[in-house]
């Protein structure tokens, strides 16, 4: 074994480890740190002038991307089915789409929804309201967008009421 390594110095040997222990690092970092890396969050403000009782609300990203969400049905009964819907303009490319459905000062426990997509930005899926004691309640679905390395939150409030709003 003397032989194979004569004439290379004590210096040019250590050099090798280190480089080693560099390549090595860095493969370790590619394939572990960054896919376990979190995705950047970029949360939108919700536009106080949405009604969802009255149709679909659209909110621009900031990138001109236009996310429209609505609940059907309009009266946005408590305790029933809501089919919900999300379409996604074309130009943001979206791995998955998700609704969670809660209280704004009322919290809950979460409330998902994964959406389906039915093709050409559209996404859709069944939830409910969680039952409240309240008469009425103000709530928000914060729509989820996994895009690429981006989660990004956008959220619509709206009210409903056990007497008729």
């Amino acid at each position: 074994m003397k032989k194979t390594f004569e004439g290379i110095s004590k210096s040019n040997w250590i050099a090798g480890i280190v480089l080693s222990f560099i390549v090595i690092g860095w493969f370790v970092y590619q394939q572990w740190w960054v896919v376990h890396l979190p995705p950047e969050q970029v949360r939108v403000s919700f536009d106080p002038k949405c009604d969802l009782r009255a149709g679909p609300c659209v909110t621009t990203l900031e990138d001109g991307s236009r996310i429209s969400f609505a609940i059907e049905p309009r009266s946005i009964p408590v305790s029933e089915k809501l089919k919900l819907e999300v379409t996604v303009s074309s130009g943001l490319d979206v791995d998955g789409v998700s609704v969670d459905i809660n209280g704004v000062d009322m919290k809950m426990p979460p409330n998902i929804v994964d959406l389906k997509e039915t093709g050409n930005g559209r996404y859709m899926g069944k939830g409910a309201l969680s039952f409240c004691t309240r008469s009425i309640m103000e709530w928000e679905s914060v729509i989820q967008l996994d895009a690429g390395d981006k989660q990004i939150n956008v959220p619509f409030r709206f009210i409903t009421s056990q007497q008729g709003y």
